[in-house]
């Protein structure tokens, strides 16, 4: 196993503050041979003074015009050499066994993929907290990447960018990230290395750290976020619709789902189209655990369902009161 090479491709844009400590994460990998790529997506902030340091380290650094955190991954691919990646975020870090343990769990059962729990963040990993529930910790069940996709439909969770080590064979399947979506990039992109993996393991121990920033691209802030990360599941169907799962239709059906929650206070009518398409999808939904809530979805469809049975739930709370 040692003789395999993992590359760490860190893409930066406007994060000197945050950089060094992601690549330090990097360097202190007990695992070796390591290749650490850092891209420079065309910052302002004088980001690649810090290049001399790295490259003192054998940090493979490159400068390119702004193209945004997917180009700049697909940059970092065209360099790397090895045959496992991983995407490191540049304000985001490593625990310093990740990749050993991923690496030595991979190779014992063959898989192609492998993801690991998570802790959020803002400013130092001490405080770190455990992010929300997480499913499928048992790295003995033979899963598919297509059951995990079901999995994240029918269960209610999901995988961040830096908890996966991928073998670089799967990485060439899926092709390179979409430059045109720039809100769930990440999740249109793994979706498609779900897509062709066969063998998914867990490493069932939190060995990385993702940074809360208040300017995080996940933010649903704006009318151009909201329409990428839209087509980004609309991408995602597309992918799946092929294999004629209707339990695998359940992972873009949540998809629609969380953008209708997040945005149906500031963007209603964006809310609407979100709530529209998970009306569309007729696949298993991990709301159908709420028996109420799902009995008026079916009934009047997911905008105007949830409206109605907001609406009726302090009355109801107030006949139960009264009832007892």
């Amino acid at each position: 196993m040692s003789e395999l090479l993992v590359s760490i491709i860190i893409p930066s844009y406007n994060s000197k503050v945050y950089l060094k400590e992601a690549v330090t994460s990097a360097l202190n990998q007990t695992y070796k041979p390591l290749e650490i790529i850092v891209v420079d997506d065309g910052s302002i902030d004088n980001t690649s003074d810090l290049f001399p340091e790295f490259e003192s380290k054998e940090v493979r650094c490159f400068s390119i015009v702004n193209g945004g955190a997917s180009s700049a991954r697909n940059f970092g691919l065209s360099k790397a050499t090895g045959d496992y990646i991983q995407f490191l975020d540049a304000d985001d870090i490593l625990a310093p066994t990740k990749i050993e343990k991923q690496l030595a769990l991979m190779e014992r059962l063959n898989a192609d993929v492998c993801y690991t729990p998570w802790l959020n963040f803002e400013n130092n990993i001490c405080d770190a907290q455990k992010q929300f529930r997480f499913s499928y910790l048992d790295h003995s069940l033979n899963r598919t990447g297509k059951e995990l996709m079901i999995s994240f439909g029918i269960d209610n969770w999901f995988i961040n960018t830096l908890s996966w080590l991928v073998k670089r064979t799967l990485i060439d399947k899926a092709g390179l990230w979409d430059i045109n979506i720039i809100n769930n990039n990440d999740g249109e992109y793994f979706s498609r290395v779900l897509f062709f993996a066969e063998r998914v393991v867990c490493c069932n121990e939190n060995l990385a750290y993702y940074r809360r920033t208040p300017n995080s691209l996940g933010k649903l802030n704006s009318i151009g976020k909201i329409d990428s990360s839209f087509n980004s599941y609309k991408k995602i169907e597309t992918l799946i619709i092929p294999c004629n799962n209707i339990n695998l239709l359940s992972y873009p059906k949540r998809l629609y789902y969380m953008q209708y929650k997040r945005i149906k206070n500031k963007y209603p009518k964006l809310a609407k189209r979100a709530a529209k398409n998970f009306d569309r999808i007729q696949a298993p939904s991990f709301l159908s655990k709420q028996k109420y809530y799902w009995w008026f979805i079916n009934r009047f469809g997911l905008y105007k369902g949830t409206k109605v049975y907001t609406f009726l739930q302090p009355i109801w709370g107030f006949i139960r009161k009264s009832a007892s």
